[in-house]
């Protein structure tokens, strides 16, 4: 299927600008950049559809600068006006050059990532491995210098078959051409959308090539990373020397000799930032070096002030999270100990007593002290319903609640906060034990506006100065 003539009007429609506007600026509505554009938009739109019409348009110098984590890398930055233009074009011409793409590609595509490509690797080797019962070889490679040198002609002509519109070109080979990677007509920029998306394009016809030529069932690319699973290593060392000359006849680019080898499965295989064995996953040595490290500059920013709680809570979160999908049950234990340890003071809206706080800690297990529990928390001290609460951070209104017991027996939330002070006084009066079933108490109440989470908030709250008070009576106070 090819895409009509006229895309590149449609690709130069207002609509699909104001449209392209948006999906840049989304997240970055405070940045200065998107302010300034914004500011005019209606000017800048037409000016940019002007441009584009007369083919006028010209990109500027794009920034550039050195990231090194994990591993050093040249990222270029394109000024806003130009990343507006690349969601244009990406608007028009994802949908048709992303259906030739095959399911086992990963990489940035709505409903896939890294997490995905893993799930689908325990998979492959489930099967490949016979549930684990015979062994598995894995020819793991990725590209050598694979961005720098994605030559430009091969890439437009892969272009060319679906997209006939003369003018869609031009607007490609400016975004390629910006791009100087010391090579006449090689190399894509780093950072860039269109990048990410001509990435998968390009080793698209590996991927073709490896499926229907090579005929490998158990194949997965991320990105210029892939692995090959099968039963056989003398298989795979075959297809190893086929797939790399392959990419040097077809698509000017070689694998990378030194990363590119065919492994036994036991003795792991390091995967998008995992070592896979067959029957667990681990996180490699370097990401958890690089995470320390950003954990020791979190502690600087919240020890003076920079950042919140609930800052610190998001970024900790993110990345208990990710290493949620290896073995690292005792890993995550020592986190959420150190949160607890360097992040419990300098909010005074999070935390009123530290010392009661520091108990908290101390009493509940710290394995199951789930950072949901304190956003909970924070979000409460903030003013937000239970029904808000549940909504942000996209959990059940039982499980807010749940949270709120939890913190009331352990003296961190107040029972007056939560609950009505009519229905306290109520349920306090059907109250002959702490040690009481709620079911019981519920009977004897007789009333169907207070549910047995109302009656639990008052118990926790009772419970709550047995644990610390350690007095015999059950007194409940504001």
């Amino acid at each position: 299927m090819q895409l009509n003539e006229n895309i590149y009007q449609n690709l130069c429609s207002e609509n699909n600008l104001l449209l392209a506007f948006n999906k840049a600026g989304k997240g970055k509505s405070k940045r200065r950049y998107v302010k300034r554009f914004k500011r005019n938009l209606k000017k800048n739109i037409l000016k940019l559809r002007e441009e584009l019409l007369t083919q006028t348009y010209q990109l500027n110098k794009l920034k550039t600068f050195t990231l090194r984590d994990p591993k050093t890398r040249k990222i270029s930055k394109s000024a806003f006006r130009d990343r507006v233009v690349y969601h244009a074009l990406c608007n028009l011409i994802i949908p048709v050059l992303e259906k030739s793409f095959i399911y086992d590609s990963y990489a940035n595509q709505i409903g896939k990532g890294t997490l995905k490509a893993l799930e689908r690797f325990d998979c492959f080797k489930r099967k490949v491995s016979k549930n684990n019962t015979r062994e598995c070889f894995v020819l793991k490679a990725d590209i050598k210098h694979y961005f720098q040198e994605v030559d430009h002609e091969v890439l437009i002509e892969i272009i060319k078959r679906k997209i006939t519109d003369e003018k869609v070109i031009w607007l490609i080979r400016q975004i390629l051409d910006n791009f100087n990677s010391g090579l006449n007509t090689n190399g894509m920029p780093l950072g860039n959308l269109t990048s990410q998306f001509f990435a998968n394009v390009y080793l698209n016809e590996l991927d073709q090539f490896v499926k229907h030529k090579l005929r490998a069932k158990y194949y997965i690319r991320y990105v210029d990373d892939f692995v090959i699973l099968h039963e056989s290593k003398k298989q795979l060392e075959e297809w190893k020397i086929k797939i790399n000359t392959f990419l040097k006849e077809k698509l000017k680019i070689v694998l990378h000799p030194s990363k590119s080898h065919v492994l036994r499965l036991n003795s792991g295989i390091n995967f998008l930032g995992f070592r896979v064995f067959y029957h667990h996953k681990l996180i490699r040595a370097s990401n958890l070096k690089n995470f320390e490290r950003r954990f020791n500059n979190l502690r600087i920013v919240f020890d003076e002030g920079i950042i919140s709680m609930e800052q610190a809570l998001e970024s900790l979160e993110g990345w208990l999270a990710y290493c949620s999908y290896a073995d690292t049950f005792k890993y995550r234990k020592h986190i959420v100990r150190n949160f607890n340890k360097y992040f419990s003071h300098g909010n005074k809206l999070f935390i009123q007593n530290k010392k009661k706080y520091l108990n908290y800690i101390k009493r509940v297990d710290e394995s199951g002290l789930q950072f949901s529990v304190q956003k909970t928390l924070f979000n409460f001290k903030k003013g937000l319903s239970i029904k808000e609460i549940a909504i942000k951070e996209g959990i059940k209104e039982s499980t807010v609640l749940g949270h709120l017991i939890n913190l009331i027996e352990y003296g961190q939330l107040s029972v007056w906060k939560v609950l009505p002070r009519e229905k306290i006084y109520k349920i306090l009066n059907k109250i002959y034990s702490h040690k009481e079933r709620l079911r019981d108490i519920k009977k004897r109440l007789k009333d169907e506006t207070i549910t047995y989470d109302d009656i639990a908030c008052v118990m926790s709250s009772i419970k709550s100065k047995k644990r610390w008070k350690k007095n015999k009576k059950c007194p409940v106070t504001e």
